[in-house]
């Protein structure tokens, strides 16, 4: 109990219960401030007009209504539609082909173009998808006419022209909110980020203030003074998850209460994976420095920002070993997709018996520290400056001579 009221007394005094609970909590406000919307709307295009007719013009207005995009320049020619792309002014150029009006009349089929810069993949989505609806409401516009006189009605046509309707249903965000991925993951990388600094130095901490052999002669003491960790980051981290969803519209279905024991485990398994990861250390500075084998690993492999199922399966494998991973497991099955507790036995119990695991890892490297620094501590013993023991000895004068001493004869009394 010592070790976790020295602990305690340490985290008190500095600014990590503050930073624990604070910093997550300006994520959440920089990132909603910095992404008010969850889509790209009006994205601006350059619409290359080589028709120049009534029909051409009537599309792009259609093209400029459209709640997606921004017909900001009109030309009638280019042969490099690269160059708009170049100051990042345009996010894609559509190109109307000579003959569009005549081959409308004439029910012929016209290739109209869509280039669209591909470097970020999330800005053009929401593009492809306006042009794919424009395209099939204007085929519809002309092809149901030309159906209806061959005897149909308008029923038969449309079923005609539609024979497989696609339904879509998005599931658990459908509006692509970014307080459901983007801001999410970000809170949570940096109340993991701050967890890391704080906890990598504790074991070189300790060895640089000399107190590392007297911690290790009850080899749970390392394990007791995890505990404030635990406490400032679950705290930080739930209370950010609350702020998200009151104020910014973030969606968290799983109950608070019982979401916090997959959270409790995921930071006590992170700060002992710490504690190994930096156990060698020879200072603080050098710990932290270790972060990097933490951090970015577990954070990529997560599907904070990537899905998982990009990545091959030894990768996952390897991710299985970061706590954070199975923590955002937790928060996107019970918190986004409203999973029972129940559902997640199986894998809280996984997690725990990792934890577990670590637990004793984290011990064991106590008692092989404490059984290294106790040889060191008694092959030094002999070492230390002490003075030679003085034997007396005989000298071949028939004096006695102190052993490292010069010899001093033996007198003879005088005799009267």
């Amino acid at each position: 109990m010592k070790s976790l009221r020295d602990e305690w007394t340490y985290l008190v005094h500095s600014k990590y219960p503050i930073i624990a609970i604070i910093f997550p909590l300006i994520a959440v406000l920089g990132y909603s401030l910095l992404l008010p919307s969850s889509q790209i709307n009006d994205a601006n295009v350059v619409v290359v007009d080589q028709d120049n007719t009534a029909y051409s013009r009537e599309l792009i207005q259609k093209i400029d209504a459209s709640p997606y995009m921004n017909v900001a320049e009109i030309v009638s020619f280019t042969d490099n539609p690269e160059q708009y792309f170049y100051h990042e002014k345009y996010l894609a150029v559509i190109s109307l082909p000579h003959g569009l009006e005549d081959n409308h009349h004439r029910s012929l089929s016209s290739r109209v173009g869509l280039i669209l810069d591909n470097t970020n993949v999330q800005s053009i989505t929401s593009i492809r998808t306006a042009m794919q609806e424009i395209s099939v409401s204007e085929n519809m516009e002309l092809s149901v006419p030309a159906m209806l006189k061959t005897g149909m009605n308008a029923e038969q046509a449309q079923g005609a022209l539609n024979g497989i309707a696609l339904e879509v249903r998005s599931l658990f965000n459908p509006t692509n909110d970014y307080q459901n991925t983007t801001i999410l993951a970000f809170t949570c990388m940096f109340s993991f980020m701050i967890l890391n600094i704080n906890s990598l130095p504790i074991v070189a901490r300790l060895r640089v203030s000399k107190r590392l052999a007297a911690e290790l002669q009850n080899p749970f003491n390392i394990l007791l003074r995890i505990l404030p960790y635990t406490l400032f980051s679950t705290a930080g981290l739930i209370f950010s998850l609350g702020m998200l969803k009151m104020f910014g519209g973030g969606r968290f279905e799983a109950n608070p209460i019982l979401f916090m024991i997959p959270v409790v485990l995921y930071v006590f398994g992170t700060v002992c994976f710490n504690v190994l990861v930096a156990w060698g250390a020879a200072h603080p500075g050098i710990a932290i420095g270790r972060m990097v084998m933490v951090l970015m690993p577990a954070f990529v492999l997560s599907g904070a920002v990537l899905s998982r199922s990009l990545f091959p399966p030894l990768a996952i494998q390897i991710g299985d070993f970061s706590p954070f991973v199975w923590m955002y497991k937790f928060l996107r099955t019970m918190g986004l997709r409203g999973a029972p507790f129940q559902e997640m036995l199986p894998e809280l119990g996984s997690l725990l018996l990792y934890v577990g695991v670590l637990s004793m890892l984290v011990i064991a490297r106590a008692l092989w520290e404490k059984q290294k620094l106790a040889k060191q501590t008694a092959g030094a013993a002999p070492e230390k400056g002490s003075p030679h023991h003085v034997v007396p000895a005989s000298s071949t004068g028939g004096g006695l001579s102190m052993q490292g001493a010069p010899s001093a004869p033996m007198h003879e009394p005088i005799k009267g």
